[in-house]
């Protein structure tokens, strides 16, 4: 399934979202949905690509959920995962400079760094 822009942006306010939200104990979609106000089977779609690019870690059953693999993902991370990007010199540049913006930074309102 290829993810255009609306959901590119979704995957990132999802992985934002499960940033804010974790705790150290798996985050379940259904409350990554109240807080995003993204279905929970949109956000199915969405945690199974962000799974494949390993940038979280799923865990099933009672109390599970979704954890981030690390603090350190990027945006640019998020876009790769659920996009298929053309091999096109113009998205290098847009990339190189999201890769600079962390996901916790994203609704807690911090700027990236210069």
């Amino acid at each position: 399934m290829e993810f255009g822009m609306k959901r590119v942006l979704a995957s990132v306010q999802a992985a934002a979202t499960l940033n804010k939200l974790y705790n150290g104990s798996p985050v379940s979609l259904t409350a990554i949905s109240k807080e995003s106000k993204l279905s929970t089977s949109y956000l199915e779609q969405i945690f199974k690509k962000l799974r494949t690019g390993n940038l979280v870690i799923s865990q099933r059953g009672p109390g599970g959920g979704y954890s981030p693999r690390s603090d350190d993902i990027t945006v640019t991370d998020v876009i790769t995962a659920v996009s298929k990007l053309p091999a096109h010199k113009t998205f290098e540049p847009i990339l190189r400079a999201l890769d600079g913006v962390r996901v916790s930074q994203l609704l807690r309102g911090d700027s990236p760094a210069p």
